[in-house]
């Protein structure tokens, strides 16, 4: 009897901690998450203001396939933003964002040209909404609004 105790005792600590877990993991009961009560003029003021927009400088993309430059792609694009505040914080990190994008456009661009005799806008814009919230957090940038791209060379 005695030599059941300890592992008994040892399973129902490790049950009783695998259930803290799940109820932590899952937010469920004393950690479900408290839900902050707004006033109903907060939320509508909020809806009303109009969304800020942060111009990116024009990203010019080299283009290198078959290690041979083919292209030059031209890319302009604005970054909307929820207020003011967000928009000040897009404008200090700019210079760290348009280094992220050339970065990683000059690597997805030929790849996605390889597959595709154009470059698709909502499939761009997707990559570039991920570097943005990779760069700056997910949730400071609501969108990407590309304005234009423009290939300066053809696919040979």
């Amino acid at each position: 009897m005695k030599r059941f105790i300890l592992p008994g005792l040892a399973v129902i600590l490790s049950l009783a901690g695998g259930g803290v877990g799940v109820m932590k993991w899952m937010q469920l009961g004393p950690f479900a998450p408290e839900e902050v009560a707004e006033s109903s003029t907060t939320a509508e003021s909020r809806k009303r203001e109009p969304p800020r927009y942060v111009d990116v400088e024009p990203l010019n993309i080299a283009l290198i396939m078959n290690e041979r430059p083919r292209a030059v792609v031209q890319i302009t694009a604005k970054l909307e933003v929820e207020n003011d505040k967000a928009a000040m914080q897009v404008h200090k990190k700019m210079t760290k964002l348009t280094s992220a994008l050339v970065v990683d456009l000059h690597d997805f661009l030929p790849r996605v040209l390889r597959e595709a005799d154009h470059i698709d806008l909502d499939l761009l814009k997707e990559r570039m909404q991920y570097v943005a919230d990779k760069t700056f957090g997910q949730g400071l940038i609501k969108q990407v609004l590309i304005q234009s791209v423009h290939d300066g060379g053809g696919k040979s």
